[in-house]
């Protein structure tokens, strides 16, 4: 990373994302890197600063704001303006690091979070380096208007090259690596005793934030071989539910060996399991409606009250919870000072997030249930253990599934109540043999991604973008539908499932194909869905014939060289040759020429060695999205689509 970061190509801001999956090391990474620079700085061994910038996945709209917020709150430089921090990072004196990126990305509709880092890349006129940690859900998409919003706001202001180092998932010899320097004897033990009956590729043996909450339980309560298979029966119960029988495991922990009332004897415990979980679940909704990460101790203090008072607890023990939340385990302080309360990490976050949701649904309570999902796209994890939490406590899903089609029912098109409502009720039929019929609704991307769903009608509905790898359709009907994009690997189990005319489908990717292409054409991808189990009508595909699903030649070189300015806004003439292979030649004779008599790029002075062309993009990639879905697979309509325009 070190090194990634100190290569810089000259007339170019480079921005680096840093991608993995959630709790597997990158704000780890970025403090123990900004402490490490600052020392090699310090000792005149390095002649730059990486600057951590914490955005706590919240929505923004000025990126100065949280960049001041950052350098006067946590870092303490009182007196340095944003126009001479950018200043800084244009000379790469500083690199900032923005941590905390990716929620505004996936789950950010609106788009402010991209068009701000375009805004700000915009600024640095080709100068300076940025680091952004951003999940893997957001680096590979295989449509150009997903990430429209962030080039399209850097404009022509200079010339932009992006780049990604990833994390690697720890494995046997990382883990007992880490458990070994935190004093477990046997750390080859515990790793088997977890990999048996969960596999070694768990995400309890492979994420840090889940190998240190282990190791956590492994230290400090068992000791023996013995203990630790005890400790996986309880993980292996339900490995598909193992988050939540491993924070119940931490939870349950304090309550019987710490959170202990000491006046009396024996001692006896002040809060039940269920009571810590409800507690916390308190402190994740409040959290979520407040749209920040920690809470300040006199709203935790007021929680606790309310909690006490709901559970009819003495001012005895309401004051020893308001003492003890401060160091419960799956919590930590905050703030200078200490003045404020988070989880320990995100996923802890999210989780009760989940219990939260599940105790409205399971309550029926509409009104509060509203309150909380207007406020944005609920994360995975949230939904998913919504779902379990009414599961696992033998709640109606009869009920909640009406419950949710109420709710969206009376919501105008662009609420987040109808795309939180339809990732709810698809993950509450997920598995179900019963009869469904849901109706006006949003589902999120990837809604359909590794579903069994069985005897479902949807109707009046929006998909955004979705994959159907591992997904079975069975007997399912899609009437009166909109999907955004629907990507096939013929990994999919689609039987017996109808999509009617009245459905419109914007394209379809063939992601089994060596060299996947986005389908825009109506007929065409109907072709496709036919060819992987959907039902369709006969007359719409019946004149596009077997031997005509591919897209003439010349645009399916046109999208994998237009492909290359996802990376960079600029790129050189043997970059493209690496890119197209042994068309290349043909197509600098053939293609490329009408691209730059339409305007589609403009050769640009080249500043490196010797002589080569440099091609820029010149059209917005918005409009290059519009007018794929204009060409029908051909690339004499792509053309004329943008001369028109």
């Amino acid at each position: 990373m070190t090194q990634t970061l100190a290569r810089h190509a000259p007339g170019t801001t480079d921005v680096v994302y840093l991608t993995s999956d959630a709790g597997e090391g990158k704000t780890s990474l970025i403090d123990f890197l900004a402490v490490q620079q600052a020392q090699a700085y310090r000792a005149k061994k390095s002649n730059w600063l990486l600057v951590p910038i914490a955005l706590g996945g919240r929505t923004f709209l000025r990126f100065d704001d949280v960049v001041v917020s950052a350098l006067v709150n946590r870092l303490r430089f009182q007196l340095l303006y944003y126009d001479a921090f950018l200043e800084l990072v244009r000379l790469g004196v500083l690199v900032p690091a923005f941590d905390g990126f990716e929620e505004m990305i996936v789950e950010a509709s609106s788009g402010e979070a991209v068009s701000a880092l375009g805004n700000l890349v915009a600024r640095l006129e080709s100068a300076g380096t940025l680091l952004v940690a951003a999940r893997k859900a957001y680096f590979d998409y295989p449509s150009f208007r997903s990430q429209a919003r962030l080039f399209d706001s850097i404009g022509a202001k200079g010339d932009v090259a992006f780049g990604r180092v990833s994390l690697n998932r720890w494995n046997r010899e990382a883990f007992c690596r880490y458990a070994g320097s935190r004093g477990v004897q046997e750390p080859d033990a515990l790793f088997d005793a977890v990999a048996s009956p969960l596999g070694a590729e768990h995400p309890v043996l492979t994420r840090a934030v889940l190998v240190k909450r282990l190791i956590d339980v492994a230290t400090e309560l068992f000791v023996s071989h013995d203990d630790f298979t005890q400790l996986v029966d309880r993980l292996g119960q339900e490995p598909q539910d193992y988050f939540h029988e491993f924070v119940g495991g931490l939870v349950e922990r304090e309550a019987r060996n710490k959170w202990l009332d000491t006046s009396g004897d024996p001692p006896q415990a002040i809060l039940t399991t269920e009571e810590h979980h409800e507690l916390l679940a308190m402190l994740a909704l409040e959290m979520w409606l407040s749209a920040t990460d920690d809470l300040r101790m006199d709203v935790v203090g007021i929680i606790v009250d309310m909690f006490a008072v709901a559970r009819e607890k003495s001012p005895a023990i309401s004051r020893q919870v308001s003492e003890r939340i401060k160091q419960h385990a799956l919590l930590v302080r905050t703030g200078v000072g200490h003045t404020g309360l988070a989880f320990d990490h995100e996923d802890f976050r999210v989780f009760y997030l989940g219990q939260a949701m599940g105790r409205m649904l399971a309550a029926q309570d509409a009104s509060e249930l509203r309150q909380t999902i207007e406020k944005a796209a609920l994360p995975v994890s949230t939904v998913n253990e919504a779902v379990r939490f009414v599961e696992r406590n033998g709640y109606s899903v009869g009920r909640t599934l009406a419950l949710l089609q109420k709710l969206a029912n009376n919501e105008m098109p662009a609420s987040y109540v109808k795309e939180n409502c339809g990732a709810l009720t698809l993950a509450f039929v997920d598995g179900r043999n019963r009869q469904h019929d849901v109706r006006n609704m949003i589902f999120p991307s990837g809604a359909l991604r590794r579903r069994d769903l069985r005897d479902l009608r949807v109707s009046a509905s929006y998909f955004h973008a979705t994959s159907l790898v591992d997904t079975s359709l069975v007997r399912c009907e899609f009437v009166n539908c909109r999907f955004e994009r629907i990507e096939l690997d013929s990994s999919e189990t689609i039987e017996e499932t109808v999509m009617d005319e009245t459905c419109e489908v914007g394209s379809v990717v063939r992601e089994d194909d060596d060299n996947p292409f986005v389908h825009f054409d109506p007929a065409q991808s109907k072709m496709d869905l036919r060819h992987a189990g959907f039902q369709v009508e006969e007359e719409e595909v019946a004149f596009v014939s077997p031997d005509s699903d591919e897209p003439d030649m010349d645009l399916r070189l046109v999208q994998r060289f237009l492909r290359g300015f996802v990376r960079a806004n600029a790129l050189n003439e043997g970059t493209i040759h690496k890119r197209l292979g042994v068309k290349a030649r043909y197509f600098f004779e053939a293609v490329l020429p009408r691209l730059l008599e339409v305007g589609v790029v403009t050769e640009v002075p080249y500043k490196g060695r010797g002589g080569q062309k440099r091609l820029k993009l010149s059209v917005p990639m918005s409009s290059l999205d519009q007018a794929m879905s204009a060409a029908a697979g051909q690339f004499d309509q792509f053309v004329r689509y943008l001369e028109s325009e």
